[in-house]
């Protein structure tokens, strides 16, 4: 039973650190007056863009997110979750992408095409579990709970410049953070300078 069970946890030790695929898939871009942002999020670190802000045709923005629906959060948890490309190159996060993984919770990115010139924001959460030793009698006058902290980290707001690439990055554990990077061709990055969240005016 040893050696079977020394097996059995290099398999689980080796899929932790294992990188998603990675889906390619062709969009409509245009680099003279868009930008491409690379998001990434997982089950319990979910991470949200809302991007072209335009306080006279869209106020709120276009938001996207990844880790925060559902489907995303399942399918991070069951380690089924998938990387999706539209082209920017490859940086030293993206490649190790699997360093991020968590127990049950599988990192993976998406790329997005967004206006350039305009507005940006970017967030990123720490969403903790909720565990609970209920017993079995269902008379018992007390049990325990235990929760993790939650946390989002402050939201943030950059201006994609057209034909250029970014990354947004969350903290990784269980802190809160998030940053973003410009990419070069060649994958290298650059942090970009954020401001506080954008706001319209209130008409």
């Amino acid at each position: 039973m040893k050696p079977f069970l020394a097996l059995s946890v290099c398999v689980r030790l080796t899929a932790c650190a294992a990188n998603a695929p990675v889906v390619q898939t062709e969009t409509r871009y245009d680099p003279a007056t868009q930008a491409r942002v690379r998001l990434y999020g997982q089950n319990q670190k979910p991470a949200r863009l809302v991007s072209g802000i335009d306080c006279e045709h869209n106020r709120r923005g276009t938001a996207v997110s990844v880790g925060r629906s559902l489907g995303d959060a399942f399918s991070s948890f069951a380690g089924t979750a998938q990387s999706s490309s539209i082209g920017i190159p490859e940086t030293e996060i993206s490649r190790h992408i699997g360093e991020r993984n968590g127990l049950m919770s599988r990192a993976v990115f998406r790329e997005y095409v967004v206006a350039a010139g305009k507005p940006a924001d970017v967030q990123s959460s720490y969403i903790g579990l909720t565990h609970s030793n209920r017993p079995a009698n269902p008379m018992a006058e007390s049990y325990l709970v235990m929760k993790e902290g939650s946390c989002h980290s402050q939201l943030a707001s950059f201006v994609p410049q057209a034909g250029r690439d970014y990354e947004v990055v969350g903290a990784t554990g269980r802190a809160c953070g998030v940053a973003v990077f410009e990419v070069a061709a060649d994958g290298s990055t650059q942090a970009v300078a954020l401001q506080d969240a954008f706001r319209c005016r209130r008409r």
